[in-house]
């Protein structure tokens, strides 16, 4: 799965993923709920070997293939979304699976496609290399009929290893294919309809089919007496409402100006200032201003830099000339997808000539989402499928 999460710094939960690795940049975190399939994966496999100890090692390892190749599948994202020049925030692996956040708005539904479609073609690619081992190893042992072939994956022995990691690769592409939220072939399915339709009603459609999915999911588990159907029923369910209320959050700030919370901030710093008197108050981000006109952006952590040397500089001499600025009338959402590419958490307001008319910062930024958030009472899922059927209004 993958997630475009402009917003998810302020969403997250209070149990926080564990860093394990960083590959070509992209954090890879273990979330630590992952950690209650641990006893599962032990007894599961002790219990169905003749010699236990043998069987939860071999459940281990098993557990451990299948989880490097969700990290291969999220890298996979993550290497595509790199190429279109998309900042990529983590990789977080979960019970269900893995999440890689993406920093940016709505993509091309090409590029929105591509990026989705990486990490199941990655999976189909690895089932396929695996497959010619596979297969020698079931012809070398003889293996001629269906049940012998389905003892094999009662085995504790490398052929079945690699049986089951062939398998799991299969299983995580054809998965991850299922056209609904949250998975890849909902973000498939979106990118085509938004071809279309609007993006909005793309999304709608996409997360009606992931709480159909869902429902399906439990009625299956009730049906098949199978417990872990409805667990991930749930978990589909509440990952497709979470992208609804995305959506929701995205089209609320694309509909406020950056204007109206906007911060003045005594009018910003003049250049000839000594850097010390920009202290005043505390380091911040704060725009360098002169005869009412935005000339620069002095940074917080620029300030830091220097605080040591502050009473030998002045502003000018550290303030950054190539700033990027937003018109008054310019949305929050696009004033927040602006600070994104420049990587600096504030944005200086100006009107016609660069004349100063406020500060947008990340402090900002969170003060509007509670703003948005507050009143909102979210609709049910049911609704929801109703909207995205158009049977309801918005």
């Amino acid at each position: 799965m993958s997630a475009g999460d402009a917003y998810d710094s302020w969403g997250s939960g209070v149990i926080r993923a564990l860093h394990i690795a960083t590959i070509r940049g992209v954090v890879v975190r273990v979330h630590p709920t992952l950690l209650f399939i641990v006893p599962w994966v032990l007894w599961h496999w002790g219990d169905r070997s003749v010699d236990p100890l043998r069987g939860a090692l071999f459940g281990v390892f098993v557990l451990i293939a299948v989880f490097v190749s969700v990290a291969a599948h999220e890298l996979a994202h993550a290497l595509v979304a790199h190429r279109y020049g998309l900042a990529v925030r983590d990789i977080t692996l979960l019970p269900i699976g893995g999440l890689t956040r993406i920093e940016q708005g709505p993509l091309p539904p090409r590029r929105e496609a591509a990026i989705a479609l990486a990490g199941p073609v990655l999976n189909a690619l690895l089932a396929l290399g695996l497959l010619p081992f596979v297969a020698g190893m079931v012809m070398l042992r003889d293996l001629t009929t269906l049940e012998k072939i389905a003892g094999l994956l009662s085995e504790t022995s490398m052929t079945s290893l690699l049986a089951f990691t062939m398998i799991s690769n299969l299983m995580l592409a054809l998965l991850n294919l299922l056209p609904a939220f949250p998975m890849d072939g909902g973000r498939v399915l979106r990118a085509w309809l938004s071809t279309v339709s609007e993006r909005s009603r793309a999304t709608r459609i996409s997360v009606a089919a992931g709480y159909a999915v869902a429902l399906l999911s439990l009625f299956l588990g009730v049906w098949l007496r199978d417990v872990t159907l409805p667990i991930a029923g749930m978990f589909l369910a509440a990952a497709a409402f979470m992208e609804q209320r995305t959506l929701d959050l995205e089209q609320a700030m694309q509909r406020l100006p950056v204007g109206q919370f906007a911060v003045w901030d005594g009018g910003g710093v003049l250049p000839h200032e000594p850097l010390a008197h920009a202290l005043q108050g505390g380091p911040r981000d704060v725009a360098v201003v002169e005869g009412g006109v935005v000339v620069g952006m002095l940074w917080r952590e620029t300030v830091l830099r220097h605080a040591h040397i502050a009473h030998l500089l002045r502003v000018r001499d550290v303030m950054d000339r190539t700033f990027v600025s937003v018109s008054p009338e310019t949305s929050v959402y696009e004033a927040h997808r602006r600070m994104l590419a420049s990587g600096h958490p504030a944005v200086p307001v100006v009107d016609t000539g660069n004349r100063y008319r406020g500060v947008f910062t990340s402090d900002r930024l969170a003060h509007v989402y509670r703003y948005v958030q507050a009143p909102r009472r979210a609709p049910t899922p049911w609704v929801l499928v109703a909207r995205a059927l158009g049977l309801l209004g918005r």
